[in-house]
């Protein structure tokens, strides 16, 4: 059929000249557009994702960002907003702990990733738990002359936390803080609650539920009240290649006052903390010890905070 083409007279008269027009209207355009829309690159900070995470885990230890570099037509490259790059991570089918994951990136049509910038991220997988834990009154402020705290109660004996197992099983107990400053009758307070360790420091990223609760205090005046020493107590024994070079509470002293008449505070030369646990000590350590007090006596603070310091035997 193109022999016959190429054969017949007139059809292939002056083909050569419009074939190389033809090539050359397509170089020109090519020319044009490169001249006019020519390729460029540039650089990007997006925010980093994670997808196909299961619901039973929490993702921390990772970078909220990631930067690329793309290349592409001047135009397109120009109308581009971050929300139209997406950098992500996959975690589907990892396990708890940590894992070096690779860094993807989804880009529109008619660009090329260039870089991206970290290739790998570090990320921990902990499994989200949630457990019970005990809620306890922390009393702080000085009420108003003569007055005393008699009796506190709280609503809530207990309140449930929920977050990551690591993070849970660093909680000791849950706080509520109660300011006496200036009061002198009883009163009523609804008192947020803060999760904190052993060594009484709130710990972070935990939900609680419920995230208040209601403490009853009741106060009294008239009564004798004195300040006294603070004796830190201890039970149990150090490793045997350790013993204790010092031990300090912070405050040394706390006001007892009477919250029953006659209970002889008067007589008293001062008071002693719970026993702290000297077997799972192997460092300098400091641990939020409540004061042990007889009925009808109150302190404040109610709790006071004391650091061993231990050493080579």
């Amino acid at each position: 059929m193109l022999d016959k083409f190429f054969k017949m007279p007139g059809k292939t008269k002056n083909i050569t000249p419009k074939i190389l027009a033809v090539i050359l209207a397509v170089v020109l355009w090519l020319y044009v557009m490169n001249e006019q829309n020519p390729p460029i690159e540039s650089s990007f900070t997006i925010p980093l994702e994670v997808r196909n995470a299961a619901t039973t885990f929490v993702i921390s230890e990772m970078p909220e960002t990631a930067r690329i570099k793309v290349r592409g037509p001047r135009s397109t490259v120009a109308g581009l907003l971050t929300q139209d790059l997406k950098a992500y991570v996959d975690v589907k089918g990892l396990s708890e702990g940590r894992h070096n994951v690779k860094v993807n990136a989804a880009l529109p049509p008619n660009l090329e990733l260039i870089e991206i910038n970290p290739e790998k991220v570090q990320l921990r997988l902990d499994t989200i738990i949630s457990r019970n834990v005990a809620v306890a009154v922390r009393l702080t402020g000085t009420p108003a002359k003569a007055a005393t705290v008699s009796k506190v109660a709280s609503a809530n004996e207990q309140v449930t936390i929920e977050g990551p197992k690591n993070v849970v099983d660093t909680v000791e107990k849950v706080a509520a803080a109660v300011d006496l400053s200036g009061k002198n009758a009883d009163f009523t307070i609804d008192a947020p609650l803060i999760p904190v360790n052993r060594e009484g420091k709130e710990v972070e990223g935990l939900t609680i539920y419920p995230e208040k609760t209601r403490v009853m205090v009741s106060l009294v005046s008239g009564t004798n009240k004195k300040l006294l020493d603070v004796k830190p107590v201890t039970q149990g024994q150090l490793p045997q290649d350790l013993v204790i070079k010092s031990i300090v509470t912070q405050p040394d002293k706390v006001e007892i006052k009477e919250t029953v008449p006659g209970k002889g505070v008067d007589k008293l030369e001062a008071i002693y903390t719970e026993p702290i646990n000297l077997n799972d000590i192997s460092k300098d350590t400091s641990r939020e010890v409540k004061i042990q007090l007889p009925q009808g006596l109150t302190a404040t603070p109610t709790t006071v905070t004391v650091t061993i310091k231990v050493g080579p035997r």
